[in-house]
């Protein structure tokens, strides 16, 4: 098997001037360096697990694109790259996780097409989840239009993972088979008619992870959920029940950011290098 993981990092001014400073620091440079220290313990994990590294930091699959949210869809270069039509599998791996295992994700994905962590299944301190549309009626009504205008078909999430009204991934951290890359290379929509067509709803509802969730389940692909441990987020009672639990350190969001740069400078996560 050849394997690889892929990461990439783009920002803009748009980023500053439209979304403004996180604790005092500005976004961009934030998220560079957040960027940096997650390139670096992938690329330590990648060679720990005998897969090929790449990283990029410029766009590619959506040149000309400077929209802060928009920019989320470079995330589809593993699907449109032929770079990428070499592996056996895929990791897309976003820019703000920290490698927090010596264990191999490839291992975890076999028996599917696409695997990763639904936003209905990760279990809090409080107990829920990411899944604001099970919650609030005008969260789920907006998901609705977007679905609708598009053809998406409405696919819930069903037992034995925790029940959702949607089936939404979370594409922080996805694995794709070749087999999958190739088909969603030929039966996705183009993300800019997702994008710039049809409602304009909230950019939770507009980017990335509805528009590739939406796309595998009206193309019926397999998805094969993993726990919540490889694509964890801080949400824990306490720090230590994170770093004891979480595989794929993954702060979302703002102001985690920040906790990220100050975790790695604590040395709080395994050494996977011995």
């Amino acid at each position: 098997m050849k394997n690889a993981i892929f990461q990439y990092m783009v920002v803009n001014k748009r980023i500053d001037d439209e979304r403004g400073p996180i604790q005092g620091r500005k976004r961009s440079e934030l998220y560079l360096e957040c960027a940096h220290e997650s390139s670096v313990s992938f690329q330590e994990y990648a060679e720990l697990i005998g897969a090929d590294y790449h990283y990029s930091d410029e766009m590619v699959h959506c040149a000309g694109v400077d929209d802060p949210t928009a920019l989320l869809f470079e995330c589809l270069r593993v699907i449109y790259d032929p770079m990428f039509d070499q592996y056996d599998k895929v990791l897309f791996a976003d820019t703000d996780i920290i490698v927090n295992t010596k264990d191999n994700i490839f291992d975890e994905c076999e028996d599917g097409e696409v695997f990763g962590v639904l936003e209905s299944d990760y279990v809090t301190e409080s107990g829920g989840g990411y899944n604001s549309w099970d919650y609030k009626q005008a969260t789920y009504e907006s998901f609705m239009r977007k679905f609708r205008a598009h053809g998406v078909p409405i696919v819930p999430v069903m037992p034995p993972n925790r029940p959702s009204k949607l089936t939404i991934l979370n594409t922080g951290v996805v694995v794709w088979t070749r087999e999958a890359r190739l088909r969603a290379r030929e039966v996705f929509m183009d993300w800019k008619d997702w994008y710039y067509e049809g409602p304009q709803e909230h950019m939770s509802v507009m980017n990335d992870q509805p528009f590739i969730s939406g796309q595998l389940m009206k193309h019926d692909f397999d998805l094969v959920t993993i726990d919540q441990t490889w694509n964890d987020s801080p949400h824990y009672a306490t720090e230590e029940e994170f770093f004891k639990k979480a595989k794929f350190c993954h702060y979302t969001g703002g102001e985690w950011k920040i906790d990220m740069l100050r975790h790695v400078k604590e040395k709080r996560y395994i050494d996977i290098t011995n």
